[in-house]
């Protein structure tokens, strides 16, 4: 979706009309409508709009209490005093012909403390609310949109800007999500270290979903089932070579996307026009590396080595035949694996059965012999550094609210949920 740069420059449309006149003001004084926007045609080709109405000011511990839902009239004043206990309430409202009006977003912001400004707005079937400030002298910012018709989880994007103690140079963390491609990352700056230096590197690392899918499809559908590409993607493909990226001749060659079905569930499908092996030693066989690790990646340093308990652990699958053999960390438990061979003999669709711990970090490496001497190639879904469990992928839990992955035509396919919301509770519920 790239609607993120052209809902920030949608203009006012039209001239609103007075708040006497404007039913969503109907017996809610004070009520003043500032603006309406237009948000583009619905799914039926209507034009539809989002009005914002401003609702006075109240006391921030009863605004708070407020948000995400229609304003009442208790504890509303016509006139408040920013950087005070007070803020102002605003409320978006979308109107699309033929349904009752639905609230997008209901806020008090006091203009003064973390959240510092905040804007809504609205166009091409989207509406973008955007909001920023200041925590703790750090510069920070966040957005979430939706689409409005039908109505459908759209992106969460969160930045916070921060001056290095060691370079003193500003940097940025963050995290986003696109549930329309669903797909995002973590972005890490170099971490501070105790040392007084600052770690040599940031981390960029790609989000590995874990998303629900039809019961059917884990039972046994998945031997018989693709994953979609392009639009209706519903898992990560690894685009990071380790090595021998010159080697790799076309897609169909060391190709790897993964997907996680359930907390320990993990589906793979491998792409080879060549499978070497088995062979008397796993590593001059094509074969996957599983990486797990105990802590969320984007919540560890990377300053010096991890602590034992931090250590990450690797299982190697061979893919000619599917064995598991221990790997780094030399895990006690090993992985339960089940292949399918796809139609052409071009590759295998395995389901691997992880260790029943939880793991907060994931990373799986597909490498390539096609010389049966060793790895040619190694492709994997994070910039893995053996050992590190900083580089390994965090995992994004989406929602069966906010999207599944089902069976169609043959392939798996991300499907975006319809969100039921009340009339008067807000699409957007913001923390």
């Amino acid at each position: 979706m790239n609607a993120t740069s052209t809902l920030l420059w949608m203009s006012l449309v039209g001239a609103s009309p007075s708040s006497a006149s404007e039913p969503l003001c109907e017996k809610r004084a004070p009520c003043t409508l500032v603006e309406t926007q237009d948000a583009g045609q619905d799914e039926q080709g209507q034009s539809s709009q989002v009005k914002r109405l401003s609702l006075g000011w109240m006391e921030l511990e009863s605004g708070a209490r407020s948000v995400g839902q229609k304003f009442g009239p208790e504890g509303r004043k016509e006139k408040g005093t920013p950087g005070t206990t007070q803020c102002e309430a605003q409320e978006w409202w979308l109107l699309r012909p033929g349904k009752p009006e639905q609230l997008l977003l209901s806020l008090c912001n006091d203009g003064k403390g973390a959240v510092r400004e905040a804007t809504g707005s609205a166009g091409s079937n989207h509406f973008l609310y955007t909001r920023s400030g200041v925590r703790r002298d750090s510069p920070w910012s966040s957005s979430r949109s939706v689409q409005l018709s039908p109505l459908l989880p759209g992106s969460e994007v969160n930045r916070t800007q921060r001056i290095s103690r060691t370079t003193k140079k500003q940097k940025e963390d963050g995290d986003s999500w696109d549930f329309e491609k669903m797909s995002g990352e973590v972005v890490r700056a170099p971490s501070d270290c105790a040392s007084g230096k600052e770690a040599p590197e940031g981390r960029t690392l790609p989000y590995l979903p874990q998303v629900q899918v039809d019961k059917a499809y884990i039972e046994g559908g998945w031997k018989q089932t693709g994953f979609a590409s392009g639009e209706g993607e519903c898992f990560l493909t690894a685009d990071t070579y380790l090595q021998g990226a010159d080697k790799v001749r076309d897609v169909n060659d060391a190709s790897l996307t993964v997907l996680l079905v359930a907390d320990d569930t993990l589906m793979i499908e491998v792409l080879d026009e060549k499978v070497t092996g088995p062979s008397a030693k796993w590593l001059n066989d094509d074969h996957l590396e599983v990486w797990l690790a105990p802590e969320p990646p984007q919540e560890l340093s990377d300053c010096g080595p991890p602590t034992d308990e931090q250590l990450p652990k690797q299982w190697i699958i061979r893919i000619a035949d599917g064995k598991v053999f221990p790997g780094f960390g030399k895990p006690e438990q090993t992985l339960q694996v089940e292949r399918a061979q796809m139609p052409g003999k071009e590759g295998y669709w395995l389901k691997v059965k992880l260790p029943p711990d939880l793991f907060r970090g994931i990373s799986v490496v597909y490498s390539d012999s096609d010389s049966g001497k060793g790895p040619d190639s190694r492709v994997a879904t994070s910039k893995l550094k053996p050992g590190r469990p900083e580089t390994l992928n965090p995992v994004y839990w989406v929602r069966p609210e906010q999207a599944v992955c089902t069976v169609r035509d043959g392939q798996l396919t991300a499907v975006r949920t319809e969100i039921k919301a009340e009339p008067g509770k807000a699409v957007l519920q913001m923390k």
